[in-house]
């Protein structure tokens, strides 16, 4: 892929991916296609500032766990959570948070190895 396009990919996906993982980002990027670039446009990520929120407000009914995709989590932490007295909502919240971030790494890279 081209040094400008490899740049504004980076910047785009920085704070959507976990900090450790993007110089694996950033190599993937460079060994990509230029078509790859492409298809990036059309991938589903999740925000997760966003996550982060919802977990704050809404994390005890499981709703950041339904927006990360995590259906069985969502519905136990709905069902069961309040027995924890709120601990698990709260510890939830970061999970949640790194698990989006973790989410859209392998979403990316996914796209990026196809051919």
């Amino acid at each position: 892929m081209e040094k400008t396009k490899v740049q504004m990919a980076l910047m785009n996906y920085k704070n959507l991916v976990p900090d450790e993982k993007q110089f694996i980002l950033m190599q993937k990027f460079e060994q990509a296609d230029d078509s790859a670039y492409d298809n990036l446009t059309m991938i589903k990520t999740h925000d997760p500032i966003l996550i982060l929120v919802m977990s704050l407000f809404l994390g005890g009914l499981g709703i950041d766990r339904f927006m990360i995709g995590d259906t069985g989590l969502g519905v136990c932490k709905l069902l069961f959570g309040w027995l924890t007295f709120g601990i698990w909502p709260l510890i939830d919240m970061f999970l949640c948070y790194k698990k989006s971030k973790e989410i859209n790494f392998n979403n990316i890279i996914s796209i990026l190895e196809k051919k």
